[in-house]
């Protein structure tokens, strides 16, 4: 659907209503604003504009007209939902033709589209490229635009842990990710240190080898998750200029990503390592201590007066 037909379908949908009212107002005026943003090829802004339109007056007509804008973002997903929501919420009141239209839309657009199902621990929060989709357990995978995904999911009182999942379209991937390992380390309690006495001066402290060890291998293990990391991402460019080739085929294509999926897991296993060295080492830090030199003998002092003068007598 062009431009033109954009904006007479959009003032259509009010001009239509069957009374006018405060909101409907303001919701012609947000579609009005939305037709020129479309006009302008700002695709974003007017999805923004139909969101809220909808908001106020929710017409299923602005619906066919969502599916459209997010179609321009090439944002699938969101086209397959408001195409769906626009033949459920419309119903009968569909031109036959219209449904013929939407219905062979939305078949192609089934093939743009991959889903994830998300399984975490009951209550964590689940965000899908940054954006909130919901709490564990979700009601049903989460459809998303063949490509790389971001998953995440968030416990209270935990860092949010991420993966990164490649999904084809047509595909249903699970993701399976624990928030367990996150868990902040228990500090240990402190200790009040002994007071000194007149015998017993405070004994000096030395930190023991392991702990300088614990810190070289945690350095080493960082170092080694940046490489990779590093690595990583080469892998994934290399893909993108794959993808943007001409006569590139499907078999150097998967073979391009199974070495993106390998790098980045190896990412992750050395950034797991680097947190669990950094744990022991912090461990070792705080409680891991030994005593120095043994402590001095107790120095003593005898004054005694006699008729020839003073003697000093004692142990030093």
């Amino acid at each position: 659907m062009g431009k033109l037909t954009l904006a007479i379908f959009l003032v259509g949908a009010v001009a239509r209503a069957a009374h006018a009212d405060a909101k409907l107002d303001e919701a012609k005026q947000h579609l009005d604003a939305a037709t020129q943003l479309y006009d302008e090829n700002n695709f974003r802004g007017a999805l923004a504009e139909l969101q809220r339109a909808y908001e106020l007056a929710p017409s299923y007509k602005i619906l066919f007209n969502i599916g459209q804008v997010e179609m321009e973002l090439q944002d699938y997903a969101g086209a397959l939902r408001a195409y769906s929501r626009y033949l459920s919420e419309g119903g009968p009141d569909v031109p036959a033709d219209r449904v013929k239209h939407v219905r062979a839309d939305l078949e192609r657009l089934r093939g743009r589209i991959g889903k994830i199902e998300v399984q975490t621990a009951a209550g964590a929060e689940v965000l899908i490229d940054d954006v909130a989709v919901g709490f564990a357990p979700l009601p049903e995978p989460v459809a998303v635009n063949a490509g790389r995904h971001k998953v995440t999911v968030h416990i209270a009182g935990k860092e949010p842990v991420s993966r990164i999942y490649d999904v084809a379209g047509r595909q249903e991937i699970s993701a399976a990710i624990a928030n367990d390992a996150v868990a902040p380390i228990a500090q240990a309690a402190p200790v009040a240190p002994a007071t000194p006495t007149a015998v017993d001066a405070p004994v000096p402290r030395r930190i023991k080898l392991s702990v300088y060890v614990s810190w070289g291998v945690t350095g080493a293990l960082g170092l080694t998750a940046g490489g990779l990391a590093l690595v990583a991402r080469s892998a994934n460019n290399d893909l993108a200029n794959l993808r943007g080739s001409f006569g590139v085929t499907p078999a150097q294509l998967v073979a391009q990503r199974d070495s993106v999926r390998r790098d980045a897991l190896l990412t992750d296993l050395a950034l797991g390592a680097t947190l669990a060295s950094a744990g022991v080492a912090t461990y070792l830090t705080l409680t891991r201590v030994e005593h120095g030199a043994p402590p001095e003998p107790a120095r003593t002092v005898q004054v005694h007066v006699g008729p020839g003068g003073i003697a000093l007598t004692g142990q030093f």
